[in-house]
């Protein structure tokens, strides 16, 4: 497999997808120019780090394996991370839309939000198989020492170690995934303010904790996954799993693996509460009095 080529494929088709969307006669972006760039500068990047590894693949060997593998394992979050960073620049960007406004926008940007989700899940997925395939590499450069007969006695040569840092292992989901459950109180903090705020720093912390490993226990493997899990139970309350619709959701394989269907609930969760809010505001038509 061409790594940086699929990547490049992928980049494609996300750009496909529009990224801005008309709103009660409004154009609104979904990605600003400015996320644009950023997310292409880091494609791009992506790219360029594959490519290092797709020549090592094709060669069959690389001077220095493990310092190649850990950086494609580095980088295979890095547009998770990014696409984490834009949900907080546009929590802010678009805080003055009417409820009204915001509904029609989710609606209207889901298709975006959910094609970039699934470019960062297969771009972390390609990274880190390409980081364990080069990995592979290393004993493959170290040729094995082979007696030569030889009739005269030789003083036995001392062997010139090659200069290699220590390999470093390959990270596990589950810490790359504690990274993110740690990150969250800042997060949420940021993105859903009103639901966090009767937390002090400490209790926060902990829910936060409990959220995570719940996710994870449920079968989240994705740092999306792990954001979308706490944002819907600090939103809908500790009880939200728990009630027949999200049950419902969560059990239907025909929505894709675990982490989708928790990116789908936390959906619904939204749209039910913004439904719920624009019925709440909606002004009475009493009889006016002449």
């Amino acid at each position: 497999m061409a790594y940086a080529d699929r990547i490049s494929d992928l980049a494609r088709t996300l750009a496909q997808y529009p990224t801005v969307v008309t709103v009660t006669g409004n154009k609104v972006d979904v990605r600003t120019k400015a996320q644009l760039s950023t997310l292409s500068s880091e494609t791009a990047s992506l790219q360029k780090l594959a490519a290092e590894g797709d020549a090592a693949l094709a060669s069959g060997k690389c001077p220095d394996a493990a310092n190649l593998s850990s950086r494609l394992q580095s980088g295979a979050g890095q547009i998770t991370a990014t696409l984490s960073a834009f949900g907080a620049q546009d929590a802010e960007r678009l805080k003055s839309m009417s409820i009204f406004s915001k509904q029609k926008f989710d609606a209207s940007a889901t298709s975006r939000y959910q094609a970039e989700k699934r470019f960062a899940d297969e771009v972390n997925s390609l990274l880190t198989q390409e980081a364990q395939a080069v990995a592979k590499l290393e004993s493959g450069t170290k040729p094995a020492p082979s007696p030569q007969p030889d009739p005269k006695p030789q003083p036995q040569p001392t062997p010139q170690p090659t200069p290699k840092p220590e390999p470093t292992p390959t990270p596990s989901p589950i810490p790359s995934l504690q990274d993110v459950i740690a990150s969250l109180p800042g997060y949420l903090q940021i993105t859903i303010p009103d639901s966090v705020a009767g937390y002090d720093a400490v209790s926060l912390a902990d829910a936060c904790k409990t959220a995570g490993d719940a996710a994870i226990k449920l079968g989240a493997k994705t740092p999306a996954g792990i954001i979308d899990y706490a944002t819907a139970q600090f939103t809908g309350g500790p009880d939200v799993f728990g009630q027949s619709w999200a049950t419902a959701i969560l059990k239907d394989t025909a929505l894709g693996t675990i982490d989708d269907r928790i990116a789908v609930l936390n959906n619904a969760l939204l749209a039910r509460q913004l439904i719920a809010d624009a019925m709440n505001e909606s002004p009475s038509h009493e009889p006016v009095s002449r």
